[in-house]
């Protein structure tokens, strides 16, 4: 299991939040999948990500990935997200 703590960037549309991620990638098989939470810095920001059906996560200047956010506490501002595709980090 390939896993990474730390800054990373949500991007909805034409606006970037700043988020701290925790994610890992997991092997069933011989498939792979990536997932984890984000947090963002504000309510408002998460629920700017929770809301669009359109997201990336961007790890550094190079590597991004779509996701889907499938909870969300607002308490928190943390969102359990499942990626798609490859994985924006690892490997």
């Amino acid at each position: 299991m390939t896993t990474y703590d730390g800054p990373a960037t949500a991007i909805v549309r034409d606006a970037e939040y700043p988020v701290t991620a925790d994610l890992a990638i997991t092997t069933d098989g011989g498939l792979q999948e990536w997932h984890g939470t984000i947090t963002a810095e504000s309510e408002e920001a998460a629920w700017a990500i929770f809301n669009d059906n359109d997201t990336k996560l961007r790890i550094d200047d190079h590597r991004s990935g779509n996701f889907i956010a499938g909870t969300f506490n607002a308490d928190t501002a943390e969102l359990r997200i499942q990626g798609s595709g490859p994985a924006p980090f690892g490997g």
